[in-house]
Order: C-alpha cells, then structure tokens, then sequence
C-alpha cells in the first residue's frame, strides 16, 4: 500500500495561531514522524509526503527559503536514527539538483544509509512539479535514444507505451498511491503523482497538516478502506 500526503496550508496554521509564518514550516516539519509511525503501525509499505513544490521555491522569499534549508540540515539527519530503528528506507523524489549542494549530499547520505531497509519507504518529495518532470521525462528520453530517433524514429514511437514511459519518469520506481490526503482548505489535485494516480482515492480534509493527528489520520485511512475500488474493472 502507498499513501501519499499533501502538506499544506502551515504558514497559515502559524498564522492562525499568531506566530510568524515560518514556525509553520517547523511545525510541519516536527508532525512526520509522528504521521510516519501509524503508518508503520497499520503496516503501510510506502509513505511519500510532498513537502515543497518547484514554484513554492521560485516564489518564496530569499529568508524564507534559509529557514527552509536550515530546516533541512538539521531535521532530516536527526530523522536518521529513527530511520535506522525502525528499518525505514529514505526516498527522495523529483529533482534534487535544484537544491544547495550540502543539502543534496546530506539527502544522499541518508539514503544511502538506509537503502537495505524494507519495513516501509519513505519517500520525500522535493522540488516536485509534474510540469517539470514532463518536460525532463522529454529531454532524458530524446537523449537516452539519440541514436534511434536518427536512425528509425518509427520504431521508438512503437515501443513507447505506458511502461517505458513511466521508466523515465521520476517516481517510476514507486507503486502508484493508493490514496492521496491534502490538508487544508484546498480541493485540488496539484497533479501530485499525476501519472500513477489514475486509480488513487482521495482524501481531502480541512485539518491543517501541523494539526494532523492521529484521528484525523484513521479518518483518512478508513476512506481507503470503504471506498469501493474495481480498478476499472
């Protein structure tokens, strides 16, 4: 099973608590593992959590974006030893190279360090933008089959199907979610894993992330287990 979460609307949770709008960032930051061991508890083998989006970062503040990154350096190497506790394997998904170099190196650390580990993946998503990955999808996979498009571009448009597509995407490695929970006050898809989401229930409640506790997470988790789901079948 995969879940994948939506965190959002934490600078307004610390808005409507009367602090300055990066303590919601910290806030969020502090609820994943928290959401992280019920999901272990119910024995959910993927968990992915898409925490910034590519626009998010070209349109933040330059001081918002430090205490983002101050937030990375120092939460995701203290995740470790939990990770390693409880057989956790770190994930990262979308494109890292837009990030400061130490942070990609520290993401790539951690990684390493738990990439034996099959309790549950974790899987951080980072910089994510379908449009982006589309657009990357496109160029890796031009230069992937430079030679062929030269030669005998019939024959690539032949094997493309929805297989090789997804190997060049980068999620293509993950099961497609089984549900998708957006906190918040926003009803919208954001195209979060928009390609493998053609059979994903969705969950959308107006408990604000930071504020996403464990009732709130059976609420969701129960959705999945009523929904009525015959995969087109």
């Amino acid at each position: 099973m995969h879940i994948g979460f939506i965190l959002d609307w934490n600078r307004r949770w610390a808005t409507s608590k009367w602090l300055i709008k990066m303590l919601g960032h910290t806030a969020w930051v502090d609820n994943i593992e928290n959401i992280l061991d019920l999901c272990l508890r119910e024995n959910i083998e993927y968990v992915s959590m898409w925490i910034l989006a590519k626009k998010n970062i070209e349109n933040r503040s330059k001081e918002e974006l430090a205490h983002l990154y101050s937030l990375f350096r120092t939460k995701i190497p203290a995740f470790l030893p939990n990770f390693l506790k409880k057989w956790i394997k770190f994930e990262t998904v979308w494109d890292l190279n837009l990030l400061p170099n130490d942070i990609k190196e520290m993401l790539h650390n951690v990684k390493e360090k738990t990439k034996l580990w099959n309790n549950m993946t974790f899987i951080l998503g980072i910089w994510y933008g379908w449009q982006d990955e589309i657009i990357r999808w496109i160029k890796d996979y031009i230069t992937t089959n430079l030679t062929k498009i030269q030669n005998k571009p019939e024959k690539l448009l032949e094997k493309l199907n929805e297989q090789s597509f997804s190997e060049f995407l980068d999620s293509w490695k993950f099961p497609p979610p089984d549900l998708i929970v957006r906190t918040g006050w926003d009803i919208r898809l954001s195209w979060y894993f928009l390609y493998q989401s053609e059979y994903s229930e969705y969950y959308f409640t107006k408990t604000l992330w930071p504020d996403f506790n464990e009732e709130e997470f059976y609420k969701a988790y129960l959705s999945l287990k009523w929904a009525k789901r015959n995969f087109g079948k």
